[in-house]
């Protein structure tokens, strides 16, 4: 970045304000004192290791994740018992999870993207408007970490 340093706003904020502060703000003005979560520790990633149990007090409303403690195989049997029917995007596009569509914070965004191209082209044509210099920027980035492994 100090070598190519992006012509484009960068914010790590999208999820602060789009989902985190709007659900705070609902708890709050609802004078809710639980909030319930659907995560689970299976899920990997920061959830693996930020969370260590399925319950967290806190000022307001206390936090409970009632599948916190689900393995792959417990979330299969729930579905099976009780005949979930879960979004397109798993059953018929294949994604593995979901959050913002065509979130540039995703590792995986280029995947993400064909799936969506596939199956939802006027979404795939707004993500791409909406994030194109992130793409543009993450693409240039890859293939300067490439090319500086190449060396």
């Amino acid at each position: 970045m100090v070598e190519n340093p992006p012509w484009f706003k960068i914010s790590s904020k999208c999820c602060q304000y789009a989902k985190k502060d709007v659900a705070k703000t609902l708890i709050k003005q609802g004078k809710h004192d639980l909030n319930l979560v659907g995560i689970r520790k299976a899920e990997g990633g920061i959830r693996s290791s930020l969370y260590k149990s399925c319950f967290a007090e806190n000022n307001g409303a206390d936090n409970y994740r009632p599948i916190f403690w689900y393995k792959d195989s417990d979330k299969k049997d729930y579905d099976e018992s009780f005949d979930i029917q879960h979004s397109k995007c798993y059953e018929e596009y294949g994604l593995k999870r979901t959050g913002c569509a065509g979130c540039p914070y995703n590792r995986y965004f280029e995947d993400e993207l064909e799936i969506i191209q596939r199956h939802e082209p006027k979404l795939y044509n707004a993500v791409c408007n909406i994030f194109k210099d992130s793409y543009e920027y993450t693409r240039m980035y890859r293939d300067y970490i490439r090319q500086q492994k190449n060396k």
